[in-house]
């Protein structure tokens, strides 16, 4: 008797597992990165910077709309907000563009449909994979893989300096008043996390590294506890920051490039200043 009931038991367990896997978000694939010695017109961070003020997100470009492919970018404030209006503009994007396939920031990850919200838990990439999945579109992260964007980035920059900044990019990210766990718990998260990425494995093993690093290399600027983005990093990590975007524009512009002329209607979802250093580009093209 209860061996039956084990044995009930365990086909529920497996039964709920497999329906788990089956139904569950994974994070979606990438796409294949080629390096390039393509030099796109991107907007310098400098000129960002002097017209940031003048852009109100979301910031939507379409370019190249016609029969043989087209681009439609929406810049977007990241938020997990779903009352935020920019999600009716999204909404509003997918209905008017009708693009064939989407292309969305970040590697997002596990989701479970039903127990967990796309847009609170992924933003605006949720939701465009949301939108996408319930159209039946395909959908990808145009981030490029964690192993080629370290190598990309070693090509300029010591082992360290890259795990340093591979490690503190979300930290500062989301480095805001009133968490509930310390800075150094939050960063501890942070190195499990990404300290065994290719290229920079166990280089950064503890707070305390990073603390001497900082020690070292930044003595007279903010601690890295008190720092977030929006705000220039100091020596090299600001060097990373604006080259670690500058191959994520370039990997996004390639992959846009080859779909669109393929016949592609492409949605790519992006935070704003994304866009807006992307623009020249297609300007340029355009004769602009």
């Amino acid at each position: 008797m209860l061996r039956t009931v084990l044995l009930g038991l365990l086909a529920v367990l497996f039964a709920a597992i497999t329906a788990v896997y089956v139904i569950a978000w994974r994070s979606p694939p990438t796409l294949a990165y080629t390096p390039t010695s393509t030099a796109y017109p991107l907007m310098s961070w400098d000129e960002y910077r002097g017209v940031a003020a003048t852009f109100e997100p979301p910031v939507i470009r379409t370019f190249a709309d016609g029969p043989d492919g087209a681009v439609l970018f929406f810049g977007a404030e990241h938020s997990g907000d779903r009352n935020h209006p920019q999600f009716a503009a999204l909404a509003q994007a997918f209905e008017e563009f009708e693009p064939s396939m989407v292309l969305v920031e970040g590697r997002l990850g596990f989701l479970l449909p039903g127990l967990m919200d796309p847009v609170e838990t992924y933003g605006e990439s949720g939701f465009a994979v949301a939108e996408a999945r319930r159209r039946g579109l395909p959908f990808y992260s145009w981030e490029l893989s964690k192993a080629d964007e370290i190598a990309a980035l070693r090509e300029n920059f010591s082992r360290e300096q890259v795990a340093l900044f591979i490690i503190l990019r979300p930290f500062l990210a989301n480095n805001h008043p009133g968490q509930d766990r310390s800075p150094e718990d939050r960063l501890r998260h942070y190195i499990q996390e990404r300290g065994d990425r290719p290229g920079i494995e166990g280089e950064i093993t503890d707070v305390s590294q990073i603390d001497a690093i900082w020690q070292r290399d930044f003595p007279d600027h903010t601690d890295w506890r008190e720092l977030r983005f929006g705000t220039r990093l100091p020596g090299y990590l600001g060097e990373l920051f604006e080259a670690a975007n500058n191959v994520r524009d370039t990997h996004l512009l390639n992959a846009v490039m080859q779909y669109t002329v393929a016949g592609e209607r492409v949605l790519v979802v992006a935070g704003w200043s994304h866009v807006v250093r992307i623009e020249p580009v297609f300007q340029a093209a355009a004769g602009g």
